[in-house]
């Protein structure tokens, strides 16, 4: 990748990055007692993992989505502070999950909080310069996730979003998946009745219909 590819791929990920943390602000402005745990940037977007007694539905991801607008306009800054671990102990006193990382880091590790308004995570940044700086997002899908990827673990609530510099961008990106989806095999082997797949019986288990299983056993010949 060119020196200019990177600092582009940079840029994206910073967005997203700030964008998972003003979701989980948003989040805990509307669903107090959530407990927060991390939020990374991914290769087409964003997640943040939550734990909560409430339900996340599709209209909760509207509302997030609008006080996250809130947030986003009110262009606060993102502020880096390097603190102690027994400061960082005493911030995040209410957080399990926060503290949990903390006893893990290293003896001699820098630990760093950023803030933006009255939210503040552990995080290594780096971050956009203000909320205001973060561009267009859009909110996707809740799925489930165990803590550290353990099922041994507790469940909690994964939100995905992406996040883009510009709208024109985010509606290419949004048009670009929707245009997948119709052509999703999933979907188009459930309509010409080649199978049908039931979660009961696994996750990905085919069961083939007649036309499905002749077009299989041609191929495989």
């Amino acid at each position: 990748m060119t020196e200019k590819g990177d600092k582009e791929l940079l840029e994206l990920e910073t967005i997203r990055h700030s964008a998972a943390h003003v979701m989980a602000d948003a989040v805990l402005r509307l669903f107090p007692g959530t407990k927060i745990t991390i939020g990374p940037a991914i290769e087409d977007g964003f997640y943040y993992d939550f734990d909560s007694d409430h339900s996340f539905s599709p209209d909760d991801l509207d509302a997030i989505e609008k006080e996250m607008a809130k947030i986003v306009s009110e262009d606060l800054p993102f502020i880096r502070e390097e603190v102690t671990r027994e400061k960082a102990r005493e911030l995040f006193a209410n957080e399990p999950y926060k503290l949990e990382l903390i006893d893990e880091l290293p003896e001699g590790s820098v630990i760093t909080v950023y803030r933006h308004g009255d939210f503040e995570d552990l995080c290594r940044g780096p971050h956009v310069a203000s909320t205001g700086k973060i561009g267009a997002f859009k909110l996707m899908k809740v799925a489930g996730a165990y803590w550290r990827g353990d099922e041994r673990n507790a469940q909690l609530q994964r939100i995905y979003g992406t996040a883009f510099p510009t709208g024109d961008m985010l509606k290419a990106h949004l048009a670009m998946l929707e245009e997948a989806g119709k052509r999703d095999h999933r979907k188009l082997g459930t309509e010409l009745d080649l199978f049908s797949t039931m979660d009961e019986y696994g996750a990905g288990l085919v069961l083939w219909h007649p036309k499905g299983s002749r077009i299989r056993h041609a191929i495989e010949s």
